[in-house]
């Protein structure tokens, strides 16, 4: 017996790459500001990670689901997509961490470039499992409202 896939919209390509920038724009404004106070959190939800664990994990995975779900109307195989992906967003931080390095109030850390690319991995398979159960497809009422190309 056949499983029934969900079926999830799939926003025009412009609606997508414009999420991925906006996350792309949002990890860099929050990687270059001066961290806040000292009356902030040691630890994130849990008690167990720090907050700044939990952000750089659910910054990158973020990241990675609005790349994958930007690309998936690619012509390219779905392996080529994640590994694409998951270089991107690993890239992304490592880049980060080095524009960091030269802010005075801010500090090169490879465990953060470690963290980036762990939830970045997760969210690649996330991503993967998640695609086996869902249809996606186009939104036809804001497709109506897009131009015309051409």
């Amino acid at each position: 017996m056949a499983r029934r896939r969900v079926r999830l919209p799939l926003v025009p390509r412009t609606v997508r790459w414009a999420l991925v920038g906006v996350v792309l724009v949002a990890i860099l404004a929050f990687s270059v500001v001066p961290p806040p106070g000292t009356r902030r959190l040691a630890t994130g939800p849990f008690g167990v990670v720090p907050l700044s664990t939990w952000l750089h994990g659910v910054g990158y995975a973020g990241l990675a689901v609005v790349l994958a779900y930007a690309l998936q109307t690619s012509p390219r195989p779905d392996w080529q997509i994640l590994c694409a992906v998951f270089a991107f967003a690993t890239a992304y931080g490592a880049g980060i961490e080095l524009l960091q390095s030269t802010l005075a109030y801010r500090t090169f850390d490879t465990a953060d470039i470690l963290v980036n690319a762990g939830a970045a991995a997760l969210a690649v398979t996330g991503w993967k499992l998640l695609v086996r159960r869902v249809r996606f497809y186009r939104c036809r009422r804001i497709d109506a409202l897009q131009p015309p190309v051409g």
